[in-house]
């Protein structure tokens, strides 16, 4: 009999190429390895499973229904992953069919399983009472990234008592991964069972067959890792085996075992001829790989491998107590107070003065019959509408309060500083240099993640200082993602006439041969709304720096980097004040990050014309308690303009030629300094503690 520690992954081709269905063997086997204590649980398992049905004990009798509480955690980041309660209905539809032997494929199982398959009488409802006594429809909503890959953690943000209800939490994805494609889903089995962690993580892309879902998914994959939190093994779990039942396959004496997981539909398999039948493979089957539209048996013995679970194992038997039943509202259907929650279409929460943005209702738990919004700084500032068009006019951070309302009650929500209009003439003229070592980098470039993937400070590896920004990515995740690093505004309008250029440095190596990652370069000049793209770097022939493939590199010497360049200059600006970059990081079949420093805006690129750079001010202390010195270095007049990060004027005072001159900053705060001595500018962040 093998040990659970040692079975191999869960592999199968589903709606993705090489897409992996199940992570439960692989989540049981890293478990394990760190909850060695809990061996003797786990041989109680095993045991169980060898005793519950062998050859000769009678399994036909009938049985009680018995109903499993259920709630759907939908942990999203206002993306598709966010599905709808429709989509989850028809999971809950599809489950009570497959476990009822009610689906309508029943007609396709073989003549030689028909006997076999079986009506489990188990049965599902979604719970109408949630742990604090509330009323609930039995779905939560709960805005986080961790919706990106975060697997165990999402359970922390929100899970309800494992010995009431099922749980079950909807993610955009699951960061489980193997070299062979990503998981659709996995379960605890019962012997695992704890308060934090009991239930199922199951990507969106699996619930259901409709929404966000593929027909061809079927919705089997909630139904198989159902079959895993009752107890079932996969039929090829142990392999062939021997010709001992209880000892082969998944110790289950009707499900014939299997060598490996099934792929596609074979109905023309017998992988194990040592079985005491040599009867091919059940395909047909709810725990074996094979396609959805594949799948639709449980057998006899699979349901008393279930119901005993069910019935004698502690926790699992709490779940259908009929006093937990009614605690829980399961047989319950009344309507719900709504729970507020709402974001701006398409996630974009700045603006330029004097556009406007539509906002969207995210509310859930129930029906809403009424609406009351209000908008701080907007125009109008109220309004009863479910997707209101709201205009801004003056720079400054914004809240948004939303209130819904039904007959069962109302709810309230308020987002503070949740919309930023953004200043007239962008804070930062450029020349402008980023070497990602100040304080505030993190604050003024802003950039897109997905869990452990996606762009970040990076303090081992740099050019120039100490820290790069590196956009993580490997060979795991889906070639096409994308993530995008956004630049602060600029103010490139006294600069279009010295043909202003992007430089940066850059270091990148192929994982493997092929075309690798590609590095887009986009301008927007109206706050976002539109982008143009300026120039697109391709990893194997304009963007890597390393020529060997290097997996998971790191750039060590100077010689790793390279400068990238991008012309300024042929961007038709409608407003040159308001200039926005965006690095759109696209991964390929291979996967390697890059790493970027010494961001440059300026006249002249990186690589070049470094003789004819003008000597820039110096300014200190900085940080300051307020007094500020500030030298000119060179023999040309020059211009001082301070700003605060809002955009609000602080002063002007004219720099006189190899001088220096103090100034006096009115509190505590984050200061601009422009400062123009001739035809070259200068911006600098200048911190004030007081």
């Amino acid at each position: 009999m093998k040990n659970l520690a040692a079975l191999f992954l869960c592999l199968v081709p589903g709606i993705f190429a090489s897409a992996q269905r199940c992570g439960t063997d692989e989540f049981i086997r890293e478990w394990q390895s760190q909850h060695p204590e809990n061996q003797q649980e786990h041989e109680q398992y095993i045991n169980a499973l060898s005793q519950i049905n062998h050859p000769g004990k009678n399994l036909q009798k009938k049985a009680e229904i018995l109903t499993i509480p259920v709630v759907f955690h939908v942990v999203h980041n206002y993306g598709s992953e966010n599905i709808s309660k429709a989509q989850i209905l028809e999971q809950l539809e599809i489950l009570n069919q497959d476990f009822r032997r009610r689906n309508a494929d029943t007609s396709i199982t073989r003549d030689i399983f028909k006997d076999r398959a079986v009506d489990t009488e188990i049965e599902f409802r979604l719970a109408n009472i949630d742990p604090k006594g509330n009323c609930t429809d039995g779905i939560t909503r709960t805005a986080s990234d961790l919706t990106y890959g975060g697997d165990e953690a999402v359970k922390k943000l929100v899970g309800w008592d494992y010995r009431k209800y099922l749980n079950v939490w909807v993610i955009h994805h699951i960061g489980m991964k193997t070299e062979n494609g990503i998981v659709a889903g996995y379960s605890r089995f019962p012997y695992q069972t704890s308060s934090l962690q009991d239930g199922i993580v199951i990507d969106h892309r699996y619930v259901g067959k409709s929404g966000t879902s593929n027909a061809t998914v079927a919705g089997r994959t909630l139904t198989h890792e159902i079959g895993h939190w009752l107890g079932l093994l996969h039929p090829f779990q142990s392999g062939c085996g021997t010709d001992n039942c209880e000892d082969s396959g998944d110790m289950i004496c009707d499900t014939p075992p299997v060598d490996g997981p099934s792929f596609g539909c074979p109905l023309g398999n017998n992988t194990c001829d040592n079985d005491s039948k040599d009867e091919p493979d059940m395909v047909e089957n709810f725990m074996d790989y094979a396609n959805g539209s594949c799948q639709n048996m449980f057998t006899q013995g699979q349901k008393e491998v279930m119901r005993h679970f069910l019935s004698e194992w502690i926790y699992r038997g709490a779940n259908v107590s009929e006093s937990n039943l009614a605690s829980v509202g399961a047989f319950r259907s009344e309507a719900c107070a709504p729970v507020a929650d709402f974001n701006t279409h398409d996630a974009v929460n700045h603006v330029c003065p004097g556009q406007s943005l539509t906002f969207k209702d995210y509310s859930w738990n129930g029906n809403i019959t009424a609406y009351e919004w209000t908008f701080e700084g907007g125009s109008p500032a109220t309004s009863v509408s479910s997707q209101p068009v709201i205009a801004y006019s003056i720079p400054g951070n914004y809240k948004v309060t939303l209130k819904v309302t039904n007959d069962q009650g109302t709810s309230s929500l308020t987002k503070e500083s949740f919309i930023t209009v953004i200043p007239s003439g962008g804070v930062w003229a450029s020349p402008f240099e980023e070497d990602f070592d100040g304080i505030y980098s993190k604050d003024l470039w802003q950039g897109e993640t997905n869990g452990k993937y996606g762009w970040r400070l990076k303090t081992d590896a740099a050019y120039s200082g100490k820290t790069s920004m590196v956009c993580f990515i490997d060979n795991d995740i889906e070639e096409g993602t994308t993530f995008n690093l956004y630049s602060p505004y600029f103010n490139l309008s006294k600069h279009l006439d010295l043909s202003p250029i992007l430089s940066m440095r850059t270091a990148y190596s192929l994982r493997k041969s092929g075309t690798g990652e590609k590095l887009n370069v986009y301008a927007t000049s109206d706050c976002g709304h539109t982008w143009r793209l300026l120039k697109t770097f391709v990893g194997a022939t304009t963007l890597y720096s390393k020529s060997d493939y290097n997996p998971a590199w790191l750039p060590e010497t100077s010689d790793d980097w390279k400068v990238l360049e991008v012309p300024l200059d042929r961007f038709d600006l409608d407003k040159q004040n308001e200039v926005r970059l965006r690095l759109e990081f696209v991964s390929g079949p291979g996967g390697n990050e890059v790493f970027i420093d010494d961001i440059n805006v300026d006249q002249f690129a990186l690589s070049e014309h470094t003789e004819e750079r003008l000597a820039k001010p110096t300014i200190w202390p900085n940080p300051s308690s307020g007094q500020l010195s500030i030298q000119n270095p060179t023999n040309l007049s020059g211009q001082l303009t301070i700003y605060d990060v809002t955009g609000q004027l602080i002063t002007t005072q004219t720099l006189a030629p190899s001088s220096v001159s103090s100034h006096v900053l009115p509190g505590s705060g984050v200061y601009v300094v422009h400062t123009t001595l001739g035809d070259h500018f200068f911006t600098e962040r200048v911190i004030v503690t007081q």
